[in-house]
């Protein structure tokens, strides 16, 4: 033994003989008992060895040690094989509590914490001294007026009936239209969704389903989501084209708003158009800024002799070889293959053909026309006059291989030659 453990021993030996022995209280007496007896266990080669073992039981809830003194107090649970205790009437009232959160109406899932055995009713009553009924009705009166305050909450939200389904739904769960009238979101899904799916696309069709303002686009688009709406575009054009055919007094308008194309159709004569969607103005005939006083050639005349901005861009085009479609305007530059362009922009989309050589509208794709080659750059210019022979020759013999790669690699695909000259490549 050290005598970090012979300090422990005399501390325990103390505590021990001082309730037994008034004559080891005083320290030095027990400092020369403990000697001895180290003396006679170092003497005879042995080890103390102290089991420290309370003498009481341990309260379930509080940990409290019960022994003698409070034993009166104690509680027990009546625990089989075991003996389990609270220490006091407060600890086994806490623990009841605890186990039913606060209500004390499901007694039986009140148990001991060690065994886990249901406590016998007739203690948990003792111990709240009668007033379990109390507790019991005072936890039924909160809940109940937790459930009424849940109820009034909903009843004070503000409610609508669907104009389609007449069912009654909250407000949230709402769709306004900007005619001010509510629907509940599946049943104007569904409407719209039958209407499209069916063709039905016209301001006609398309409309609040209780009065006759016909629905935007970004009511539309917001609703059925961006699949259906795409096919709600292609019906809607094929219609503005239709109606524009049939009748001499109106005209196809697509707005050129940026990321809009809002199609519609307008009388002729209009002389200004605020795009519903983009509020983009403009006129509709040139589609330019609108231009009170003036027609569209003579505001047309007056930007070629007036806007110097627009004089430099178009050099500024010819300059870097780039061209602008002959129906919309758009700038269009050549990366790589045959003369034959198609414009892809907002307005054309896909149907316009031209040559990008001169410039000239084609009424088909890759049609044999007469080209005038428009003035290049410098660079292209000479590139094409080099060979302006070899392109003779492919007319005369066809194409060969040899030639075939290097006219590719002018940007003019041998296959667009091969086209124009009526001749078959060389194999």
């Amino acid at each position: 033994m050290d005598e970090n453990g012979l300090e422990k021993c005399v501390s325990f030996l103390r505590d021990a003989l001082n309730k037994k022995s008034p004559a080891l209280r005083n320290d030095a007496v027990l400092s020369q008992f403990i000697e001895k007896i180290y003396t006679m266990l170092v003497i005879s080669d042995m080890d103390l060895v102290v089991k420290i073992k309370p003498n009481g039981k341990l309260c379930m809830f509080c940990s409290k040690i019960i022994n003698g003194i409070n034993i009166g107090s104690a509680i027990g649970l009546q625990c089989s094989p075991s003996e389990h205790y609270f220490c006091s009437k407060n600890c086994l009232k806490k623990h009841a509590l605890l186990c039913t959160k606060n209500t004390l109406l499901d007694l039986e899932y009140v148990r001991c914490p060690s065994c886990r055995v249901s406590i016998n009713i007739d203690l948990i009553s003792d111990a709240f001294e009668g007033h379990i009924e109390d507790i019991q009705r005072d936890a039924c009166d909160r809940a109940l007026k937790e459930l009424l305050n849940e109820e009034e909450k909903e009843n004070l939200q503000a409610k609508f009936n669907c104009g389609i389904c007449y069912g009654e739904f909250k407000v949230e769960e709402s769709v306004t239209l900007e005619c001010d009238h509510r629907f509940c979101f599946p049943c104007i899904k569904m409407h719209m969704e039958l209407l499209i799916e069916s063709a039905q696309v016209s301001d006609e069709h398309l409309r609040c389903p209780t009065c006759v303002q016909p629905l935007t686009a970004y009511e539309i688009e917001d609703i059925v989501g961006p699949q259906l709406y795409e096919k709600y575009e292609k019906f809607r054009l094929r219609g503005f084209k239709l109606s524009a055919e049939e009748d001499e007094n109106s005209i196809l308008f697509q707005c050129r708003g940026v990321d809009c194309e809002y199609l519609c159709i307008i009388e002729k004569g209009v002389g200004q158009f605020t795009c519903p969607k983009c509020n983009y103005k403009c006129c509709p005939m040139c589609k330019k800024d609108i231009h009170d006083g003036m027609t569209c050639e003579q505001f047309e005349k007056y930007l070629k002799e007036n806007d110097k901005e627009s004089k430099a861009f178009e050099q500024l085009l010819r300059r870097e070889g780039l061209l602008r479609c002959p129906v919309c305007g758009a700038v269009v530059e050549r990366i790589d293959g045959c003369e034959f362009m198609v414009c892809s922009s907002s307005e054309c989309q896909g149907m316009t053909y031209f040559c990008y050589n001169c410039g000239r509208k084609l009424e088909r794709d890759h049609e044999p026309h007469r080209c005038k080659v428009r003035e290049l750059p410098e660079n292209q210019r000479n590139m094409y006059r080099a060979n302006e022979d070899m392109i003779a020759e492919v007319g005369r013999r066809g194409i060969n291989p040899r030639q075939r790669e290097r006219i590719n690699r002018l940007g003019v695909h041998a296959d667009g030659v091969e086209r124009l000259l009526g001749r078959p490549a060389w194999r």
